[in-house]
This record gives structure tokens, C-alpha cells and sequence, in this order.
């Protein structure tokens, strides 16, 4: 006699109605709530991308973006028509040729000749026409045409976590270094020069131009220009770009703006570059605060000093002490917008905030780490040398 299954007796065995009975309605409403939660993570998302000033690739302002947006348009829907096309074929096949009830398996058969080589010549075609296409194209925007007006030069060199943009002739043999904001003239090729003061950061404007990296002691080249017939706003006009290569702890901090505006207007600017006389006793403060504490890193009497710059350079390849640690070119404060790598607008309010604990509007600086005002843990300063301070630095403004 074999073994009997066990079957509970008693008080604590379950009526099978109960058992067969399943808390339908709780499983419905959890389903439903997922589907919902789905659609609105979906809105979200969808709703990130509708923002008027944001970065787009899908609007060119230039000639090299729009070359660029062109060749990936191709791209895309070749690849488009030849997804839905293969996808067609399997799907048909699937269900026209699918096995039903009482039917014999087909002969199998392994081969065949013809359709294998018309197979292999589409895509052999495809794949040589979007090559040559690509080709043609990246040659086409490697340089500015030999029509176009003469070339604005611009150096760009990539910090953790900011960009510095020096223009080494910016009109009548002018020098001018600046900080997260870059000032180009519309219809008029703009030459890049990227390098890098530490990691590898990447440079990318998407409304005028794809990425290129900017490698330590290595310098990349390109060139893009703002067409007014492209840009249906007055000008001036703000472009948005950011460091696109994971650099560190502040990378997604790392922003920076392009002002694009009217030749006479950039030759303004260009002009007015450097410092303001220091009239104002608070201001006259300010500049005695700004000397002793802050002129290690930061200058605000025109361009860097190159053998700093090559010091620094040296002490990050070598594993070394960075002293002094890069800081923004602080000599044209007066005509930018905006403060910590394009974080927070430029205002008396927000330089008071920057200044009093930068590390909570942008983690990560070297400011905050470094900076001899901080090494406590806050601001060395009183609140009297904080104002004269800002006093003193909106004054460069």
C-alpha cells in the first residue's frame, strides 16, 4: 500500500470556496494604477523636450549643424523604411506560413542561392551610399568655404567644471579671456581651438555644431557660424551648450552660454573689454578684499598669465599640487549674465549666495574645496567685507 497524501483536518483547514476565490478586484485596481503611472512617467518625458530655449539638435541656427542634422535625417529614415520593411516581411511570414491544427511539417529545405545574394547586395549598397554620403559631408563642414568672411579665432579650454574662452584678437589686436559665456558675431565663421586644462571634456553646441573633445595637451580644431536667415528671433540671441563627457563630480554643472549678436555689437563689446576705474569707496573695499584673498586663482586685470597656465597643466600630469587652482577670468563680470558655469543668473542676491556658500548652489567646485575663505568650512569674511566685495565685483559688470 502506497503513502496517502496528507490532508489537514480541523479547525485551520480552508474551505476550498475560499481558496478558489482570488482578490480579483485588488490585482485589477494595482494594474490599473501601473498603467497610469506608466502614461504620466511617459508625459513627463515627453513634456522635458518642449522647453522654447532648450538644447536641440532638430534646430540648426548654422551651416554645420544643418549639413550635420541633414546626413543624420538620412540615416534615420533609411534605416527607418529598412526596420519596417524587414519587420514587415518576418511579421507576414510569421503568419502566413504558421503552423495550424493538423498539419504536417513542412519539407525542410537549408539555402537558398538567389535570395542570399539579394540579401547581401541591399545592404552592401546601403551601407556604401550612407558611407560615401558621410564622407562627402564631413569634408564639406572640415573647413569654412573660402567665400565666407574672415574667421573669428576662439580658444576654448575646458576646466573642472568650466569653460574659458579667449579670444586672441578680438579687434584691433584686443586679447580678451572670458568665462562661460561666449560672444559671436552672426554670419561670420567662428574658428575653434580646444584644449584642456585637466580630463577630457567635450565641447558641444548643439544648435550650431556636433561634439569634439577637448583632450589634455592635445588640441582639436573646428569652426561653425549663426546664420541670421536661420534664426527667426531678434538678436541678441542665447544658445545653450555643455561639457558631453563625463569629467568628474560637477560634469552635469558644467554649462555654458553662446551669445550670438550683430558684428557692430560684437566690435562694442570687444571694445568696452576691461577694467573700470574704481570710484566708489566701497568699491575701493572691495578691491583690497579681492586682492588679498582672491587673486591667487582669479585675475580681473585681462588675460591669464600663460606660465600659470602651464604650471597648472604640469601639476595634473604629474600628480602633483595644482597651485594656483584655475578660476574664471573675472574682467569682464560686468557684461555676463550669469554666475557658476551658467548655473544661476548674475545678480547682487545670487553673488551674495555664491559667495557666502558656493558649494550649495554648484558641488563639486574647487572654490568651496580650495579657497583659503573656506578652509573652515564657511566664509572667512564678515558680512562687510561679503558687500564690499559684491560691491567691488559689479562694478567689473
Amino acid at each position: 500500500m502506497g503513502l496517502l497524501p496528507f490532508r489537514r483536518e480541523g479547525p485551520l483547514a480552508k474551505p476550498s470556496a475560499l481558496i478558489s476565490s482570488a482578490p480579483t478586484g485588488r490585482r485589477s485596481s494595482l494594474k490599473n494604477r501601473t498603467v497610469l503611472f506608466g502614461l504620466m512617467a511617459a508625459l513627463f518625458l515627453f513634456a522635458t523636450g518642449c522647453y522654447k530655449d532648450g538644447q536641440s539638435t532638430w534646430e540648426a541656427f548654422g551651416p554645420v549643424a544643418q549639413k550635420q542634422l541633414d546626413l543624420f535625417n538620412v540615416i534615420l529614415w533609411t534605416m527607418v523604411v529598412v526596420f519596417f520593411l524587414v519587420e514587415g516581411v518576418l511579421v507576414y511570414a510569421m503568419i502566413r506560413y504558421r503552423r495550424r491544427p493538423g498539419q504536417e511539417r513542412p519539407p525542410q529545405i537549408h539555402g537558398n542561392t538567389t535570395l542570399e545574394v539579394v540579401l547581401t547586395i541591399i545592404p552592401t549598397i546601403l551601407v556604401l551610399a550612407l558611407g560615401i554620403w558621410s564622407i562627402f559631408a564631413l569634408f564639406e563642414i572640415d573647413k569654412p568655404p573660402s567665400d565666407s568672411p574672415t574667421p573669428l579665432q576662439v580658444n576654448v579650454t575646458g576646466h573642472q567644471w568650466w569653460f574659458e574662452f579667449e579670444y586672441p584678437d578680438a579687434g584691433n589686436g584686443k586679447k580678451i579671456i572670458t568665462a562661460n559665456e561666449m560672444r559671436i558675431p552672426v554670419d561670420r565663421p567662428i574658428q575653434i581651438s580646444l584644449f584642456s586644462d585637466d580630463v577630457i571634456h567635450s565641447f558641444w553646441v548643439p544648435k550650431l555644431a556636433g561634439k569634439l573633445d577637448m583632450v589634455p595637451t592635445h588640441e582639436n580644431k573646428m569652426w561653425f557660424q549663426a546664420d541670421s536667415n536661420k534664426i527667426d528671433e531678434d538678436l541678441p540671441v542665447t544658445l545653450f551648450g555643455q561639457c558631453a563627457e563625463l569629467c568628474g563630480l560637477a560634469h552635469a554643472l558644467m554649462r555654458f552660454r553662446v551669445t550670438v549678436m550683430e558684428q557692430a555689437d560684437f566690435d562694442s563689446w570687444a571694445a568696452a573689454y576691461g577694467p573700470p576705474p574704481t570710484v566708489t569707496d566701497k568699491a575701493k573695499k572691495g578691491a583690497q578684499v579681492f586682492a588679498a584673498n582672491c587673486t591667487l586663482c582669479h585675475t580681473v586685470d585681462g588675460p591669464d598669465d600663460p606660465a600659470l597656465s602651464a604650471s597648472r597643466l604640469k601639476g595634473f600630469l604629474t600628480g602633483g599640487d595644482i597651485t594656483p587652482v584655475p578660476a574664471p577670468n573675472l574682467t569682464d563680470l560686468r557684461t555676463r549674465q550669469t554666475l557658476a558655469a551658467g548655473l544661476i543668473e548674475l545678480s547682487e542676491t545670487t553673488l551674495s549666495a555664491w559667495l557666502h556658500d558656493p558649494a550649495e548652489i554648484k558641488p563639486g567646485n574647487y572654490m568651496s574645496e580650495k579657497a583659503v575663505l573656506y578652509q573652515d568650512g564657511s566664509v572667512s569674511l564678515d558680512e562687510d567685507e561679503i558687500d564690499a566685495l559684491i560691491g567691488y565685483l559689479l562694478d567689473l559688470r
